[in-house]
Formats: structure tokens, C-alpha cells, sequence
């Protein structure tokens, strides 16, 4: 199937409310991404964050001591380390997905000087059979995205991330056809004729007027020196020695089922990983749908909360509540729980943490993650100092149809602040 690029640079669609709220005549600043962000270059490629850059600014704006050292664990498209990096903090991201560190890397390391990279000579070399990129395109056109990948990793680390995100945002936008109503579920092709064929003049245009976008984009964020450390790892492993961190600022996966490997399977294609073939990277991160062998299935080792939510979903009636979802939900909550600990481990006597988690239905069964991520924290020696719930409007959740048939009740995202220790 041919198929035109659309190369309209138009921002990224989030699926909540605006970060600005009236309050008692008043506007308030809140965590929530507007539906098209573009403060802190979040227009560079879209990704399901959990804060708005804006609203990262001014949190960590409150932080007096310039020595602090912020800290987000999973830190997605880099919006906390951009933020900490645009006040003048020094700041390490860490996440598991590389491709969320790619577009990290672009909005705060690469910079607004990079030129612009030509299109590559075309090359002799086949595409491996067992490339992702085959998964929706032509031999031929699957062939010239990677003459550019091969061309960008010889460029230094500092040049290659503008080319790279612009290849991310010129195959996105040709594979439109293959996203559904879920933004975060991409289909591959189920047949030849739906295989993308794209003239190389035409996807080398593409590519370059992509670069050209993210080049006017990196120009209107400020001019910054202080240091950013970021590093593909998982936040229930950090990179980190003890007690090194002095603020976190983060929002974990929500409990939503959203598998972020297949929502970036195309970028992860560009990559090299296909995750149709390579499981690994899928069953690692925290939210995926696919079960790990080693799942613990006893409830015990949880917090109350936790232990309530567990034994609803066991108990519910629908199809596999006993079964599969149960699994899903524990190691949800076993990956949380180790993502609090190694934040535990990491932060310094006196630190704050500021969460930004969201609230959700499983079926008909309420999961109140903030009240869970409380009680985690609690046990860790995390003292609560601020609670504050934003409602929302609009949720992935509501796009699954079968789930619509459950009733549900209002869903709140919550911003909770913590202080550790004794200074707590």
C-alpha cells in the first residue's frame, strides 16, 4: 500500500484535561498536560507524561539551594530533567524505555546548534528479515530508514539525537493508518498490501523538514548550564549510589494496563528492537500486559490497600479476574513497591518526593493508587506533607468499550508531596 507523508508538525494528543483549572474565579496551575503542550519543546514527539513542564517548573522553583540534586525515576521524554536543568538544578532521569531517553536527550543535551544531516547515499545493504521495520514497510522504503539510522550512529551522540527524533516523527506519521481509537495499541500489517512504500525523495524531504521543526523547537528553550545525567536503566534497579538525591519529582506508570513498548513500537524498530521477536525490553517495564514467569502470587508482602485491591479483583466474576488480571495487578504493585524502595535507598536523609499518580477503575473495582503509593512510602519512612486531587475529564480507560459497561465513578490525579526521615 503506498501511503503519503503528512508533514503538518502539529503537536501530540494527550488524553487529559488542561493544566490550567478555575478555582473560585482564580487559575491554578496544575499537573495536567494540555492537550497540545508546547512549553518545554513537549511537541518535540508525543508521550504519555504525567505532568506538564510548566507545572515541574514550578515545583521545583521552590527549591532554595541551587546544590540540590533532582531525581526522576521514571523519567519518560526528560520533562523533570528539562525543568530541573531550566532553573539551574542538577538533575539524573532514568528510564527503562531508550526510546523516552532519546527524546529526553533531544529536549535537554542536544543542542540548538545542531546541524541539520543530509540525506544519506543510498546504500547497497538488504534490511535483516527479522527487522521490526518490516512490520509495516516495503523492503525498499524499510531499507532507506535504515541508510539514515546507519548514517546517524556515526555521528557523534550530540548530532545523531536531532536526526534520530526527526526519523521517529517522519514514521509515525506514515503509519498513522495503523494506530486504533487506543493511542497506545499500534497494529502491524496483517498482509503485503498493507506494507508502506514511500518514495525516497519523498521520505529524505520528510525526514529533513522533520529536523528543521525539532531545530526551531530546541531554539526556543532557554539557555542552560547545569548538568543532566540520563541513564536507560529500571527504577526497581537505580544506577545511584545511597543517599545521593535530594529531590524526586515523578509520576510511575499508572495501573491502567498501558503497554509502553508496543505504544513505541515503531521507534523501538528504529532502534533495532522488535519487540514482535524480543520480549525482553516488553516484559521489563512496569504497566506491560504480558506476565512474568516469576511472579509471586502471595498478597502478604503488601500494604493493606494493596491487599484489598488484590482480593476484589480475585473475587470479581468477570472472565480471567482470578487468573491473568490478578498476575497483572501483583506485579504491577510488586514493581511499585521496589520502585519505592530503590527511591528509599537513593534519597538522602530530609529529601522530598513529589508523586503525580492517577486513580483508576479495574471493571467496577476502584485501584486508589495514590492512597497505595501512600502507604508504601509511610512504610519506607516517607512522611506525607501535601495531598492534593485534580479531577479528570477524560481517561484512556473510557476508550476500551467493553470496560464502559462497569460502572464507574469520578477519577482523580493526585499530587502527593513527601518529606523523608526524621526531618519529616
Amino acid at each position: 500500500m503506498e501511503q503519503l507523508l503528512d508533514v503538518n508538525t502539529d503537536g501530540d494528543v494527550y488524553l487529559a484535561a488542561s493544566g490550567v483549572s478555575d478555582v473560585g474565579g482564580s487559575q491554578l496551575l496544575t499537573p495536567k498536560r494540555p492537550t497540545t503542550e508546547r512549553a518545554g519543546a513537549a511537541d518535540a514527539f508525543p508521550y504519555y507524561a504525567g505532568f506538564s513542564f510548566d507545572w515541574a517548573c514550578s515545583r521545583l522553583q521552590r527549591i532554595e539551594d541551587s546544590s540540590r540534586v533532582v531525581l526522576d525515576p521514571w523519567n519518560g521524554s526528560g520533562t523533570t530533567t528539562l525543568a530541573a536543568q531550566t532553573i539551574g538544578l542538577r538533575s539524573v532521569g532514568i528510564d527503562l524505555n531508550p526510546v523516552a531517553n532519546k527524546i529526553a536527550q533531544l529536549r535537554s543535551q542536544v543542542s540548538r546548534d545542531t546541524p541539520i544531516l543530509p540525506s544519506p547515499r543510498k546504500s547497497s545493504l538488504s534490511v535483516d528479515k527479522n527487522d521490526g521495520l518490516h512490520s509495516w514497510f516495503t523492503e525498499p522504503t524499510a531499507a532507506r530508514i535504515r541508510d539514515w539510522t546507519r548514517c546517524i550512529a556515526q555521528k557523534p551522540e550530540g548530532d545523531a539525537g536531532l536526526a534520530l527524533v526527526a526519523v521517529f516523527r517522519a514514521v509515525r506519521k506514515a503509519t498513522k493508518f495503523f494506530e486504533g481509537s487506543n493511542p497506545t495499541w499500534v497494529k502491524q500489517a496483517k498482509s503485503v498490501d498493507e506494507l508502506i512504500d514511500i518514495d525516497v525523495a519523498e521520505l529524505d524531504a520528510a525526514i529533513i523538514l522533520e529536523q528543521e521543526f525539532l531545530s526551531g523547537r530546541l531554539s526556543s528553550l532557554p539557555m542552560t548550564v547545569a548538568p543532566t545525567a540520563l541513564f536507560t536503566a529500571s527504577a526497581n534497579s537505580l544506577p545511584l549510589r545511597d543517599e545521593c538525591i535530594d529531590v524526586i519529582l515523578t509520576s510511575p506508570p499508572y495501573l491502567t494496563r498501558i503497554d509502553y513498548a508496543v505504544a513505541y513500537a515503531r521507534e523501538l524498530a528504529i532502534l533495532g528492537v522488535n519487540i514482535a521477536r524480543d520480549r525482553t525490553l516488553r516484559t521489563r517495564l512496569m504497566g506491560t500486559t504480558l506476565i512474568r514467569k516469576e511472579v509471586d502470587l502471595t498478597f502478604d508482602r503488601f500494604g493493606p490497600r494493596s491487599q484489598m485491591l488484590l482480593r476484589a479483583i480475585s473475587e470479581h466474576k468477570s472472565k480471567a479476574s482470578g487468573g491473568y488480571y490478578l498476575k497483572q495487578a501483583i506485579q504491577y504493585l510488586s514493581d511499585l513497591n521496589q520502585g519505592v524502595a530503590e527511591l528509599s535507598r537513593v534519597a538522602r536523609d530530609g529529601a522530598d518526593l513529589h508523586l503525580v499518580v492517577q486513580d483508576s477503575y479495574y471493571k467496577d473495582v476502584p485501584v486508589p493508587l495514590a492512597d497505595i503509593c501512600i502507604e508504601e512510602a509511610e512504610a519506607r519512612g516517607w512522611h506525607p506533607v501535601e495531598c492534593k486531587p485534580y479531577p479528570v475529564k477524560r481517561n484512556l480507560t473510557r476508550l476500551n468499550t467493553s470496560a464502559r459497561a462497569y460502572k464507574k465513578g469520578d477519577v482523580a490525579e493526585t499530587v502527593i508531596s513527601f518529606k523523608k526521615g526524621r526531618h519529616g
